[in-house]
């Protein structure tokens, strides 16, 4: 067997690290289409972790992320007209004096602008919910206990331009678990207790967890963090708390962030995820 006849064997067993190879190897592997059928590509978790940490910073900062959030405003039945004119119930100063008006009737929302046609206005109830542009201004219309709210998002949010990261725990693997999914609760041990938590929705991919800890109203927010899995086919999961994230709530106050269940009140401190000091 040749050389390179040897290496593809090799890195079938072992998983040739990239950085290991020397330029003229590396060549030579291409040459025999070795990179094309087996791409020498390895990410660590913690390799790992660091993307997903620039992808969850993405959409925290993005334009219509939660940092831009500026209002939320409840609804009852009647008409609210948006714009920056004095008398407008929603008043947005870079929109148009009168840019519209949206009308709540029997749980439902419309939009009737001042130029172009009229939209009915899908909830967040059931999917994604309509979107409607006023100047830089997005505004949709949400759904919580049976009430209807307007959340009002802003690209130029105070909260977004002023924003200066996320506090987190160490990295640590040790804080990636495997656990099971029984089609209503996530079953896992930590140092051999065993624990669960109840999902918002069982039928969700993925699944949310809401839990709170020991850590919780000390090193971590009072309302506990958000952690998302995904089972197998098979039933298992892997839960791993280093992607425990603060709620909206810990970005802005015009968000409606879910609170833990006593079955999601964690007996013990789990080290791993998103910090908050408070400010």
């Amino acid at each position: 067997m040749g050389v390179l006849g040897g290496l593809r064997d090799d890195f079938l067993c072992c998983q040739l690290v990239v950085g290991g190879l020397s330029s003229a190897l590396w060549k030579a592997l291409q040459k025999t289409q070795l990179v094309s059928v087996y791409p020498l590509v390895m990410t660590t978790p913690e390799q790992e972790h660091v993307e997903w940490q620039a992808q969850r910073l993405a959409a925290l900062t993005a334009a219509d992320g939660w940092l831009s959030l500026i209002g939320l405003e409840w609804l009852e039945d009647g008409e609210y007209a948006v714009g920056s004119a004095v008398d407008c119930k929603v008043r947005l100063e870079a929109a148009p004096p009168y840019a519209g008006v949206l009308r709540v009737a029997g749980g439902t929302a419309a939009w009737y602008p001042t130029e172009g046609p009229a939209m009915a206005m899908e909830t967040d109830a059931h999917g994604s919910p309509t979107t409607v542009a006023v100047a830089r201004y997005r505004f949709l219309v949400i759904e919580r206990d049976g009430r209807l709210a307007m959340r009002i998002k802003d690209p130029e949010a105070p909260t977004r331009r002023d924003f200066r990261g996320i506090d987190r725990f160490p990295f640590d693997p040790a804080w990636i678990l495997r656990g099971s999914w029984d089609g209503e609760v996530a079953r896992f041990k930590v140092l051999d207790q065993a624990c669960i938590l109840r999902p918002q929705r069982a039928v969700a991919r993925p699944l949310q967890f809401v839990f709170a800890d020991r850590t919780s109203g000390r090193e971590t927010y009072g309302g506990g963090r958000f952690l998302f899995a995904t089972p197998a086919a098979d039933g298992q999961l892997a839960l791993d708390f280093n992607r425990a994230i603060n709620p909206p709530c810990v970005f802005t106050p015009f968000a409606t962030c879910p609170l833990p269940t006593r079955e999601n009140r964690l007996p013990m401190a789990v080290t791993a995820g998103e910090r908050y000091d408070g400010r």
